[in-house]
C-alpha cells in the first residue's frame, strides 16, 4: 500500500508540470491551446489502462458483492469508526495543503499566484519522498512508531506556520506536512484491513467513502479563513492532526 502510494506521489507531482506546459503553449497545440491536455491525459489513461490489463493477476476466489448498507453497517465498530474518521483527517489535510500553502505564502509575503504555486510543488515532492521512504522504514520499524514520527512531523509543521511568516519557515513546514501526510493512509487503511480481515470487501469500500474528507475540510478552511484569515485554515487543518494524534494510541503494534 505505502509503495503504491509512493507511484501515484510521482502522477501528482508530474501532472501541474504537464498542466503548465500545455497552458504555457510549450508544447505542441496542434491548434488546440491549453485544451492539448485533454488528449495528452486521455492517451496517459489509456495507456495505462492498457498495461494494467495485460498485467497476470492472481485473483482470490470472488466475494459476495457488498452493498452500500454492508459497508454503513461496519461505523457501529468502534475502531472502523476511528479509521474512517482518520482517512477523512489524512486527505483532508492532504487538499487543505494544497490549496490553502500558496494562500498563505501570497497572504504573508505578497507574493503572486504563479510564485506561491511551488509551495504546491514542494508538498508533493516531499510527499513522493516520504511515501519512498515509507516503503522501506516500516520494513523495519512498527507501523504505530511510524505512524506517531508522522503526525508529530505534521503537529510541528502546524506550529510553524501559526508562529512564523518566514519564507523559509513556511516552506520547512510545508515540507513536513508533506512527509508526515505521506503514510497516513496505507496504515489507517491497512489498520482496518486487519482488524476485520473477513470484511475486507466493506471496510475497502468504506475507506475509500472516507475521501470525501477532501470535500468537508476546504469547506471548513473556507469559512475559517474568511473569518481569521488563513490561520483559519491552518486552525482546521490542526484538529485534523490531533485527531491523528488521539489516533495513534489506538494503533495496533
Amino acid at each position: 500500500l505505502t509503495f503504491g502510494q509512493f507511484v501515484k506521489a510521482i502522477a501528482s507531482f508530474l501532472a501541474p508540470y504537464i498542466a503548465m506546459w500545455g497552458a504555457t503553449c510549450t508544447i505542441p497545440q496542434f491548434g488546440l491551446g491549453w485544451r492539448v491536455l485533454f488528449p495528452i491525459y486521455m492517451v496517459i489513461a489509456i495507456l495505462a489502462i492498457l498495461w494494467l490489463s495485460a498485467t497476470p493477476i492472481e485473483e482470490e476466489k470472488p466475494d459476495k458483492a457488498s452493498g452500500f448498507v454492508d459497508c454503513l453497517k461496519l461505523l457501529g465498530n468502534p475502531f472502523i469508526i476511528l479509521c474512517f474518521l482518520g482517512i477523512m483527517c489524512h486527505v483532508g489535510i492532504d487538499v487543505g495543503t494544497n490549496t490553502t500553502a500558496p494562500k498563505i505564502l501570497m497572504e504573508r509575503l505578497g507574493m503572486t499566484l504563479d510564485e506561491a504555486s511551488f509551495a504546491t510543488s514542494l508538498y508533493f515532492i516531499f510527499r513522493t519522498i516520504g511515501c519512498f521512504s515509507g516503503a522501506i522504514i516500516l520494513q523495519k520499524v512498527s507501523s504505530r512508531l511510524f505512524f506517531i514520527i508522522s503526525v508529530i512531523c505534521m503537529l510541528a509543521a502546524m506550529v510553524l506556520l501559526f508562529v512564523s511568516d518566514a519564507q523559509y519557515v513556511i516552506y520547512t513546514a510545508i515540507a513536513l506536512i508533506g512527509f508526515g501526510n505521506s503514510n497516513v493512509f496505507s496504515i489507517v487503511f491497512s489498520q482496518a484491513l486487519l482488524s476485520l480481515p473477513e470484511k475486507k470487501n466493506e471496510i475497502s469500500g468504506l475507506m475509500i467513502m472516507g475521501l470525501f474528507g477532501g470535500t468537508v475540510f476546504p469547506l471548513l478552511m473556507g469559512f475559517a479563513s474568511d473569518a481569521m484569515g488563513q490561520d483559519g485554515a491552518v486552525a482546521v487543518m490542526t484538529t485534523g492532526v490531533i485527531y491523528l494524534l488521539f489516533y495513534t494510541l489506538k494503533i495496533k503494534r
